[in-house]
């Protein structure tokens, strides 16, 4: 690992080799933030390190890690914990999204994803948690989805996934506000992503949702959403169609993933 300048506030971001979570380095970067960049890819990782390295004079580091995998995930915890200079802001950004009844999915995708979308970020966030209440001052991103806002049949376990990235998002945010910490959820839609490459109707970009979580950045809100649309249906959703009809509403726009 590259040797962090200490006096520059430094960002931590998984997923970081392509998509949003790319789309939040460039941002950090431009910040003026040091970089850790967390991902399986080397090849793509380093390629960005050294685009936003020489764009913006910033120190990247890359830190190759499977966050399906528990030793992986307990030496990032350990570089969080023990060897970082110092931590300011955590993005986490890494997920996986597979389709299908649970039925016919394979169950090492199954696990794979509950070890990344829920153990990998709560496990990432506790010890950012730690290190930025010793500090009096952090903020913790959680990617989560819009799809986390409502039961999606036909997308069940990734749903669900998501769901408790929000709640347990907003139940942090409240715990650590009087801390100094500020943590909150971002729920992307539908996003051109390499995760989400399939063809759709009016698409958001990644660095919309970076955009959306920046404005949100200095509020108390302890989750967003991002996109008019989006919003919209998550509102719907969750406070004003019967889970009845979002349901059944859900499970007919889902079925091609059946």
């Amino acid at each position: 690992m590259t040797t962090m300048n200490s006096s520059r506030p430094l960002a931590l971001i998984t997923g970081a080799s392509s998509g949003i979570g790319a789309g939040f380095a460039r941002r950090y970067a431009r910040e003026g933030f040091d970089l850790l960049l967390v991902a399986r890819s080397e090849t793509a990782l380093q390629a960005l390190a050294d685009e936003v390295s020489a764009k913006h004079s910033i120190t990247a580091s890359v830190h190759m890690a499977d966050l399906s995998d528990p030793t992986d995930v307990a030496r990032l915890v350990e570089v969080i914990t023990d060897h970082l200079p110092r931590i300011d802001h955590i993005v986490n950004s890494a997920g996986t999204a597979p389709e299908g009844d649970i039925d016919r999915m394979d169950p090492e995708d199954l696990r794979r994803m509950v070890d990344i979308n829920i153990t990998a970020l709560s496990l990432l966030s506790r010890a950012a948690v730690i290190r930025m209440r010793d500090a009096g001052s952090g903020t913790i991103i959680n990617i989560a989805s819009g799809a986390g806002y409502q039961p999606l049949p036909h997308l069940s376990a990734y749903a669900a996934s998501k769901a408790y990235v929000i709640r347990f998002t907003e139940a942090l945010s409240e715990e650590h506000r009087s801390h100094g910490l500020r943590i909150f959820s971002v729920a992307p839609g539908d996003t051109d992503t390499p995760m989400n490459p399939g063809p759709g109707k009016n698409k958001r970009q990644a660095h919309q949702v970076v955009d959306t979580a920046w404005k949100a950045m200095p509020t108390k809100a302890p989750s967003v959403v991002d996109g008019r649309m989006n919003s919209l249906v998550a509102t719907l959703s969750t406070r004003v169609f019967s889970k009845h009809f979002t349901l059944r509403t859900a499970e007919k726009m889902m079925r091609p993933k059946a």
